[in-house]
């Protein structure tokens, strides 16, 4: 029998990498786009909430659950944390300017100035031509880093009944804003 050898490995160097260098591993990532939407409690539309977001998985299908990952900085947060409930609207590929209008630059209060926006049971907007709609109530917070996480009992789905293909986003765009660069002599020759 032979004798194993012994010898002492050194310490792994530290393998954790960058946040930068995550960040940009995940922009790799393909993720539809949603918007997620809640309300504030007596506040009426006015007191209606959304944003962008490519973080959401289901859990479960029985009972049906999501998850909702939100950076703990966003309106949004605050306004889902004390209703506890939320929407989950998943993007067409003919809603790349909806998506946009969530992600930045527009007042809250004028963020639902377009699209078809109804109130699902739980009081959160779903919007009406998404691909489908999920209806949520909160019923558990994770806290993780910058993010809560929200695992979501899941109370209503709206289907789209024509379907369509979904917005995706990835390498930091919306896949149907991925357009080539129009060179001058392309330019010229189509006059």
């Amino acid at each position: 029998m032979t004798a194993l050898s012994s010898r002492t490995l050194s310490p792994a160097p530290d393998l954790t990498p960058t946040s930068d260098l995550f960040r940009q591993g995940m922009r790799r990532l393909a993720g539809a786009c949603t918007i997620i939407t809640s309300f504030a409690p007596g506040e009426g539309r006015e007191g209606w909430t959304g944003m962008t977001a490519t973080a959401v998985a289901s859990v479960t299908a029985d009972p049906a659950q999501l998850l909702v990952c939100i950076n703990r900085s966003t309106w949004a947060h605050g306004i889902i944390a004390r209703s506890q409930v939320l929407g989950v609207n998943v993007l067409g590929d003919d809603a790349l300017a909806l998506a946009g209008r969530f992600a930045g630059g527009v007042a809250p209060c004028e963020k639902f100035a377009q699209g078809a926006w109804a109130t699902g049971a739980t009081g959160a907007p779903l919007l009406a031509d998404a691909l489908v709609s999920f209806d949520c109530r909160v019923a558990e917070c994770i806290v993780a880093s910058t993010h809560d996480i929200f695992i979501c009992d899941v109370v209503d789905v709206l289907l789209r009944e024509s379907g369509g293909d979904p917005l995706i986003y990835f390498d930091g765009a919306f896949l149907g804003d991925r357009q080539p660069p129009v060179s001058r002599n392309s330019q010229e020759n189509q006059q």
